[in-house]
């Protein structure tokens, strides 16, 4: 045998000998995160490979090289045996306590039921905070993220009305309709909210959302599939749609494009059998083009958060909310209150005479018959009390 053979050989054997210790001393939920940022891992192929292991058996089978074809394609095994090779266990260990990051896979006692059990499982997941108890029926709420003013508002209503409820709101932490009904949820000190994510849970996107991405993290769970420094990379988007669906009971589409994002939620949620409501919107409102459409199509109408307990099955809930005029009235109260006094009472005058959508200060004096500058001055007031908003000529409830 030459001496460089004989190097080569020793270096291999060193080098395994290494990778046993390491692996020896790994906790299993660090060499999870090592197997979900294998290159080429797919959620079918990570399945494939901890359906009947755990994370050091199938670790030691990558390194053994005895995996098959019925795992991942070979080229992807021996990428993989490679692979592995590169991680700093140590170091991947140090970033996920840092983060406070709880990584699980499918025989984990507190891997959540809907996606063990769902057509297309995650066979490993990672979160940051508590899922909340998987019997409490949870609502997925999304939408476009160019939502408007409008929209913005029903969503963050709903949130708070489901949570309120007892209801788990679950979304997508972006931008528009999904962090709006976060931030509802959040308000309303009920169930827990849950966020599913497109980038690693140690990665905040959009930056916008660092508050919310923290709240929820402290009261609920930011979840994701993606590994541990993953970047927000655009096809990690319609994978996380399906978590989405998966985790709901009912999904809710406040404001969608014709060819928006979130009617891949809507198309997964139907592949599960999954009910699909819609909030009707203006047909003069482009972002609701996608959301009357599914009304067309059969899906049920969602005009307030009554309409979704129902449907869900909480008819007294619902009845409740009904009879007390809606959330979204119980939460304009305290504002009246701090705009009270003399004018009290032509300011609630002016309030009921303004619409949801613009509403032109000729129509408020119409309707109200009170004098222009009386008006004037109670739209002001609204305005300071955050009850309305207004461009000069028209004037909109907040």
């Amino acid at each position: 045998m030459s001496m460089r053979r004989l190097v080569l050989g020793c270096a291999l054997r060193w080098g395994d000998m290494m990778l046993d210790e390491l692996r020896g001393e790994a906790r299993e939920d660090v060499l999870a995160a090592a197997l979900a940022a294998l290159p080429g891992a797919t959620a079918l192929r990570l399945h494939n490979l901890l359906e009947a292991r755990s994370a050091s058996e199938a670790y030691a089978a990558i390194n053994d090289g005895v995996l098959s074809s019925d795992v991942a394609p070979l080229e992807v095994l021996e990428e993989w045996q490679t692979g592995i090779t590169r991680f700093d266990l140590g170091i991947l260990q140090a970033r996920i306590d840092a983060a406070e990051v709880r990584v699980s896979i499918l025989h984990d006692a507190d891997h959540p039921l809907q996606l063990k059990h769902d057509i297309d499982p995650a066979a490993v997941l990672f979160r940051r905070g508590n899922l909340p108890d998987p019997g409490l029926a949870h609502v997925a709420v999304v939408g476009t993220r160019r939502a408007t003013a409008i929209g913005r508002e029903v969503a963050r209503q709903l949130g708070f009305g489901l949570a309120q409820a007892g209801v788990v709101v679950v979304s997508g932490l972006a931008l528009g309709i999904d962090g709006e009904a976060h931030r509802g949820a959040l308000l309303a000190e009920g169930a827990a909210p849950v966020a599913v994510v497109g980038s690693g849970v140690d990665v905040v996107y959009p930056k916008r959302h660092a508050d919310l991405w923290q709240q929820i993290a402290e009261c609920g769970a930011v979840v994701s599939e993606a590994p541990i420094g993953a970047n927000p990379e655009p096809w990690r988007f319609p994978a996380r749609n399906r978590l989405i669906a998966a985790f709901a009971d009912l999904v809710v589409v406040v404001e969608s494009r014709r060819a928006g994002g979130s009617l891949l939620t809507v198309e997964q949620a139907m592949r599960r059998d999954i009910d699909v409501m819609a909030v009707p919107g203006s047909v003069r409102n482009r972002a609701a083009e996608g959301t009357n459409a599914l009304l067309v199509d059969g899906c049920a109408p969602a005009r307030d958060v009554a309409d979704v307990l129902v449907a869900l099955g909480l008819s007294e809930i619902a009845v409740t909310a009904r009879r007390d005029n809606s959330f979204a009235d119980r939460g304009a109260a305290p504002n009246l209150r701090v705009v009270g006094g003399a004018g009290s009472k032509e300011m609630i005058t002016v309030l009921e005479a303004i619409d949801d959508g613009p509403t032109s200060i000729d129509e408020v004096l119409a309707r109200t018959g009170l004098a222009v500058f009386d008006v004037s001055a109670c739209v002001e007031e609204l305005v300071t009390a955050n009850l309305v908003t207004h461009d000069g000529a028209r004037v909109r409830r907040l």
